[in-house]
């Protein structure tokens, strides 16, 4: 029998999918140029922005995994003093790293499974890294398209 809480997830986690497509299909054409568009001159570039999308999750699920997430580690330095910027297949690449992790532990069990503490906090943590990422990619969505790009599709 399928319940209310498994649909309401599986259409959750889809979105979320689908958001994260959306996501890379905005940033993979950007040149170096593009990445590096402020609008104003004060604020984050288009690349700054992605590439802190993918610095959170990257720090969030390291923090609460430990070494089950230790091959995010070096995006964790993304965001430190004089830290080269990325390139369009460097931040996809980093989407698609901290995703696979994030997938793997939505999908464990079913939606009626009962969560011990830890993998409780787990789910919260994950859940908000979207809280996090929505807000900085209507931000790069904004910023692509005032520089006549096409923006992320949320």
């Amino acid at each position: 029998m399928t319940t209310r809480a498994a649909i309401a997830e599986s259409r959750a986690f889809a979105s979320w999918q689908d958001y994260q497509e959306a996501l890379k299909r905005a940033i993979a054409p950007l040149t170096g140029e593009q990445l590096a568009q402020r609008l104003p001159p004060s604020r984050r570039s288009a690349g700054e922005i992605a590439e802190h999308i993918v610095f959170g999750r990257a720090l969030h699920l390291t923090r609460i995994l430990g070494s089950d997430a230790a091959e995010l580690a070096p995006y964790q330095r993304w965001e430190d003093e004089g830290d080269p910027p990325r390139t369009a297949a460097e931040i996809v690449q980093g989407l698609e790293a901290t995703w696979q992790i994030i997938e793997n532990r939505l999908l464990r069990g079913s939606a009626d499974d009962t969560l011990t503490g830890g993998e409780s906090e787990l789910i919260r943590t994950i859940w908000g890294l979207l809280d996090h990422d929505l807000p900085h990619a209507g931000q790069l969505s904004l910023l692509l398209r005032a520089a006549g790009n096409p923006g992320v599709e949320i």
